[in-house]
């Protein structure tokens, strides 16, 4: 168990493998455990997968969530490590949080990979999925955690693991992380994004119409279109995931060179 200690609680957070370091940044209400299939990735580069505070394994619990205290809280973790600069990796509302990181700390970031992300809620679909995950944490996030477990994975261990580990989450900061990530918004600052950049999508994703923003204000950048898959590209179609962000990686580190 590796504990990072903070004004307001433990945070819970799992390092495993060697190398560059990736930081794995989470939905709300998942924690950690959606990232079970990148752990193949700790053969070339150094995880750490947290549970965000109010989530998951994590005592620590936010008085105010916001997308910018949630930044503050992975930077004071990778001071706590004693890492220099790393790679975030967000999925879904986690990229908020990794992008918020970017642009607050482009000295510690080396890299940002972004699966499913957006940098604001624009679309109805997107909107409404924020106001249901909202609607469910208040009145039943049981339900609410085996709709999301289910649209993840068929594996029924899997399943329930993901489950138990939803329903551990402190219900004020899971309701409190949609609204964030439902108002919060980077588009008039994506400009100021000078790390390298990586998008991957599925093909049946309707959040790939927030691409358009990145390619409006951003000149370079990578993206990948995994086909044949929605939105749990990470968990659904985990073995392309993980070859899109070695191969980013590799071409990035050719790069620094």
């Amino acid at each position: 168990m590796t504990l990072c200690n903070l004004q307001y609680g433990d945070l819970f957070y799992e390092e495993i493998g060697q190398g560059s370091p990736i930081v794995f940044l989470h939905p709300p209400g998942m924690g950690r455990k959606v990232f079970r299939h990148q752990r193949p990735l700790s053969q070339r580069y150094r995880l750490i997968l947290p549970d965000l505070s109010g989530h998951g394994d994590s005592t620590a619990v936010l008085e105010r969530v916001t997308i910018q205290q949630y930044a503050k809280e992975v930077l004071r973790l990778v001071d706590s490590i004693g890492l220099e600069k790393v790679t975030l990796c967000g999925y879904s509302s986690g990229g908020s949080i990794a992008q918020e990181f970017a642009l607050t700390y482009p000295e510690r970031t080396k890299a940002l990979i972004l699966s499913g992300g957006f940098a604001e809620v624009h679309s109805p679909a997107l909107k409404y999925e924020h106001l249901m995950g909202m609607y469910f944490v208040k009145n039943s996030p049981k339900t609410l955690a085996k709709v999301i477990a289910t649209a993840h994975t068929f594996d029924k261990n899997y399943r329930t693991e993901l489950i138990e580990h939803m329903l551990k989450a402190d219900l004020n900061t899971w309701f409190h992380f949609y609204h964030e990530s439902l108002m919060y918004s980077c588009s008039g600052r994506l400009k100021n994004l000078n790390v390298p950049l990586l998008l991957i999508y599925g093909s049946r994703d309707f959040i790939n119409q927030h691409i358009r923003a990145y390619e409006r204000e951003l000149g370079h950048f990578q993206k990948a279109i995994i086909p044949k898959v929605s939105h749990q590209v990470p968990v659904k179609k985990w073995q392309e995931f993980n070859a899109e962000i070695e191969k980013f990686l590799e071409e990035e580190q050719a790069d620094w060179r």
